[in-house]
């Protein structure tokens, strides 16, 4: 790629709420030619530097209107990914219970845990560990679904990023065309200078997405909740989170 492309590629920062896709949306942006990945993720603001034009970096940041403002002062595309938060309390269990890496502070207690159902139930109502618990787990407690997810879903009421979900990246080729252009739409208002047409673009970052290639891919399904979930852990998570729900669009009321 010559200079004068390098230089109109965008700094990208893939902000999403934890086992939303983050794996798949930084697949998609390191499918546009040219485009690298950070060296480490973006924990703290002064991490931000590390997004330069030409590369993508991947953070869970939580949301407040002076970080939105500092994304904005740094001139950083920000695109944030979530999903249906029912598929992240399965998702999360899972991951916690594979702890690939050996190090995630959740696992110790869930493994304490007797079953997969009891596993989800704290996933979606948190707990609270007692003074000798938290000497043996090593945590204080985990937080409830809600906790959890609030404190970084205020990006996608955010003017001036591009906010994007999860199913419409999978439930089908149709609707996964129309985020990926949704996506270039965002980074660019004009690709002369890339030298390459939407079409030739979308074929790339498509050819690109590969999830099996995750290290944190499981399943990649839409409602995976609906074979997990039993009554108990409907009734919970409607109390805790329903609402949420109905916000996100992801139902239109309790009865589900």
């Amino acid at each position: 790629m010559s200079e004068n492309q390098n230089l109109c590629l965008p700094n990208v920062l893939v902000n999403s709420l934890p086992k939303s896709g983050t794996h798949l949306l930084l697949q998609i942006i390191l499918g546009i030619p040219g485009m690298k990945i950070t060296p480490a993720w973006v924990i703290q603001d002064k991490d931000l530097d590390m997004i330069k034009p030409g590369y993508v970096g991947p953070a869970h940041l939580v949301y407040s209107s002076e970080r939105a403002l500092l994304l904005k002062q740094k001139n950083l595309k920000v695109i944030f990914i979530s999903r249906d938060l029912r598929d992240v309390v399965v998702s999360l269990v899972h991951f916690i219970m594979l702890n690939k890496w050996g190090n995630h502070p959740w696992t110790p207690y869930l493994t304490s845990l007797k079953t997969h159902e009891e596993r989800l139930l704290t996933m979606i109502k948190g707990v609270n560990l007692t003074n000798e618990q938290q000497k043996e787990y090593g945590i204080t407690g985990i937080p409830n679904i809600r906790q959890f997810a609030q404190d970084k879903l205020g990006w996608c009421k955010e003017s001036g990023i591009c906010s994007i979900s999860f199913e419409e990246l999978v439930i089908d080729e149709k609707s996964k065309q129309k985020a990926i252009m949704k996506i270039i739409d965002f980074l660019w208002d004009d690709l002369k200078l890339l030298r390459i047409s939407k079409m030739e673009l979308l074929q790339k970052i498509r050819g690109n997405i590969k999830p099996e290639s995750s290290g944190t891919f499981r399943k990649g399904k839409i409602g995976d909740w609906k074979e997990e979930f039993n009554e108990s852990h409907k009734k919970a998570f409607k109390e805790i989170a329903g609402d949420i729900l109905i916000q996100l669009g992801y139902e239109k009321d309790y009865n589900w």
